[in-house]
This record gives C-alpha cells, structure tokens and sequence, in this order.
C-alpha cells in the first residue's frame, strides 16, 4: 500500500517518522477519517475547518492548506485505486516543524452489518468533559482503542461512554443518537463528545425534513428505555443498533432510523 508522508507517495514501509517527536512519543496531534466513495472524498472542508480549530486548541500551526491536503488526498486516492473506504489525516508535531501522514483504507463494513445492527455494551472507562481533549480528534486514542477491544472480546461492536457525572457522551468509534416516541435524542457538546461530521449533517437532515430533535444531557437509564438506538460516523454513516447490552431491538420496526438512512442516501444523490 502506498502513503503519503508531507506529500511525498511511498511504499508504507518506507516511511520515516522521527522516534524523538512529540507526535511520537506523546501522541502530540491530530487526525481527521475522511470517507471516499465512487473515488470521490465527501465533506472534507469540514474536516479541514475541525482540523483547523483542533491546532488551535493544541497551539499548533497548520502549515498546509486545505486545497495542498486534498490534493495530496485526491492523489494517494489514484495511486491506491480507492474506490469506497477512506482517507485518514494525521498531523503531528516533530519539534518545530510538523508531519501530515495519509493512508487509505477500505471500507470495512459490509451490507450485511447493517441488516444485523451493532451491539453495544457501556464502558467502565469514564469521560471528563473537563479535559482539554474533549471535543477534538486528538491522536491520544488509547481509551477508545481498548474499551472497543474488550467490547469486542465481549461479542459486542461498540462501547457508549458515560462521563464522570454519569451522562451518555459517545462511543468509542461514534456518536450516539436514541429514539423515543419518535423524538430523536442525542448528546450535547457540554457532555464531552467529539462533534462528528456525520454527527453534524444527520442533525441538519432532520431538522430540514421535521423530525424533532432533542440535544441533551442524559441518564444511562433514558437510553434504555429508548424505541431505537444508532451511531453515526464519517465511515458507517448511520448504523442501526440491534442489542444494548441484555435489551434487544426489532430493526424492522426502527422506522425514524430507516427514514434518516433513506434521507441520507438522497442527501448523497443530490451531491
């Protein structure tokens, strides 16, 4: 597989990061899941505009534009023949200079997740929404990396995050939205989530077709008393969610999860 490391395409086992950089060492960075269809990135300004306002966050420069990454993106794209998957944006810090890595990957989850539904379990790990971290795709992913692990050890797909004033905040891997009595709810900002891109345009997609949206702060105990649960993310778009831990859901009868999954293929077909 081919990489491209501060524009410059190699072979991925050819590339080269100093072991001494912050990037490295401490995880100094940030990185942006950019997801590619038909060879074709969708909503890479606002990835660009989020990476942006993380260096800031993080005090650091962003040396390279956004029309320079995306073509740099667009060319990786060609030479990896991507046809559906996606593109991940790292940019580190290495002293004073900096390093945008992109890699490509294909998209991991087949038609067939979505007629099964994930199955999601909660997290013993807690959120701070406090911490400076909170709401920027920091490079510093080791929570989300082992709390997704023992979730799968478990049979499970994905782990919801409780913060430590015992709020739904997120997933490991994605944003959390949950349906009762056709009112749709999801967690606010203040609860210490990373706003998704897809998190982002679901939420426009429904408040331009009616349905009524709450943005909140939440009990474990609400979310199980919930008619319907997904997750959205860059990569899955919208997935049902089958199984909360003991409580089963009917996927046939999640009408507002189905109607948004439709709405948001319309909302490709029209871009």
């Amino acid at each position: 597989m081919y990489i491209s490391l501060n524009g410059k395409i190699i072979k991925d086992h050819e590339a080269g990061i100093s072991p001494v950089s912050e990037g490295f060492m401490y995880g100094y960075g940030l990185f942006e899941t950019v997801k590619v269809q038909e060879g074709k990135m969708y909503f890479f300004t606002e990835h660009m505009e989020r990476l942006r306002r993380g260096c800031s966050i993080l005090e650091m420069k962003l040396e390279f534009s956004p029309d320079v990454i995306c073509q740099w993106c667009d060319a990786l794209i060609d030479k990896n023949n991507l046809f559906h998957g996606g593109v991940r944006i790292a940019y580190t810090k290495n002293g004073d200079l900096y390093d945008l890595l992109i890699t490509t990957r294909e998209h991991p989850y087949p038609k067939e997740q979505y007629e099964k539904g994930w199955k999601v379990c909660f997290s013993p790990m807690k959120r701070n929404p406090e911490s400076l971290l909170a709401g920027i795709k920091s490079n510093n992913y080791l929570e989300n990396i082992l709390s997704l692990r023992k979730a799968k050890e478990k049979g499970y797909d994905e782990a919801i995050f409780l913060n430590v004033y015992g709020k739904i905040t997120e997933g490991a891997i994605s944003n959390i939205f949950f349906v009762k009595n056709h009112i749709v709810y999801t967690p606010s900002a203040a609860c210490g989530i990373l706003r998704g891109i897809m998190r982002d345009k679901v939420i426009h997609i429904m408040r331009s077709i009616g349905v009524e949206l709450q943005i909140g702060q939440y009990a474990k105990e609400e979310i199980y008393e919930a008619d319907e649960i997904f997750a959205t993310n860059s990569l899955i778009d919208i997935m049902p969610v089958s199984q909360l831990e003991n409580k089963k859901f009917d996927l046939q009868k999640a009408s507002v999860t189905i109607m948004l999954m439709e709405e948001l293929r319309k909302f490709y077909d029209a871009t």
